[in-house]
């Protein structure tokens, strides 16, 4: 895990009230943008997937907040979660045999309790691909971030690379 994003300092900026819009995002903006002003916390998480070249997925999180999030933890710095189950998305190997390679990108939820909501196609690359990463990603299991040692919800950008080996 990394440190916090210095853009994220300023916590003057309304809160979404729901899950952010991508399709307003401007053509080529990094989906992350969608934070805002937030602190952004940068995690890898080395997935090998079997059918293909070993790659690290990226999860870009920040602390999810809501009207009962408690002011007084606001400055309080963020644990991050830890993965606990890890599910590969399959990788067929159809695909990996017609050249289909890129990153799905996912927004998703770890709620308090560990588990993945609300996630959502951000981009995708192939439609098996796209559905793959969404129902791995729903099974994940995390031991939830945290603020002094209180479970805190979270918003997660999710980058899942399918990378094809490199053959001699």
């Amino acid at each position: 895990m990394t440190r916090p994003d210095p853009k994220g300092e300023s916590e003057d900026v309304a809160e979404r009230t729901g899950p952010p819009d991508f399709a307003s995002l401007p053509p080529g903006a990094k989906p992350e943008t969608v934070f805002a002003y937030k602190k952004v916390y940068t995690m890898n998480v080395n997935m090998p997937n079997l059918n293909s070249a070993t790659g690290s997925w990226i999860l870009n999180f920040s602390e999810l907040r809501s009207e009962n999030t408690h002011h007084a933890q606001q400055g309080a710095d963020l644990s991050g979660p830890v993965p606990l189950q890890k599910v590969d998305p399959k990788y067929p190997q159809t695909l990996v045999n017609e050249r289909v390679a890129g990153e799905v990108i996912l927004y998703a939820v770890i709620r308090r309790d560990g588990s993945v909501d609300g996630v959502q196609l951000v981009r995708g690359i192939d439609q098996q691909l796209d559905a793959n990463a969404i129902n791995a990603l729903r099974q994940w299991k995390f031991r939830p971030g945290a603020k002094q040692g209180i479970p805190v919800e979270l918003e997660a950008i999710v980058h899942i690379p399918f990378r094809l080996p490199e053959y001699p």
